[in-house]
């Protein structure tokens, strides 16, 4: 089983899994905007805290991928994943699953 998370641009839906290489994701900036980042997968709770700072991604719904369909949960108006911002870009922070907060 693993794991996907979507993004919209516009009304295209722009999935990330952990090998996606060349698309970004929306970090939550203290102003209240997004800024884009390079997306760079998923990351292990333990291995965030010593890799770069805690921040909110911008993600609409979390997947996962059971065999041949995707099971998807949509993301509440203000509700975001947990992400792990490097000077590379952002991971989305694994603990069982992504935190969403």
């Amino acid at each position: 089983m693993s794991l996907i998370l979507c993004r919209k641009l516009n009304h295209r839906n722009i999935e990330l899994h952990d090998s996606t290489r060349g698309e970004a994701v929306g970090v939550l900036r203290k102003s209240g905007e997004y800024g884009y980042v390079p997306w760079l997968g998923f990351i292990d709770r333990s291995k965030a805290a010593r890799t770069g700072r805690p921040v909110k991604l911008q993600i609409a719904r979390v997947g996962r991928l059971d065999g041949v369909r995707t099971c998807w949960r949509d993301l509440k108006p203000g509700e975001h994943v947990q992400g792990c911002l490097t000077r590379e870009g952002a991971y989305a922070v694994l603990d069982l699953d992504v935190r969403v907060i």
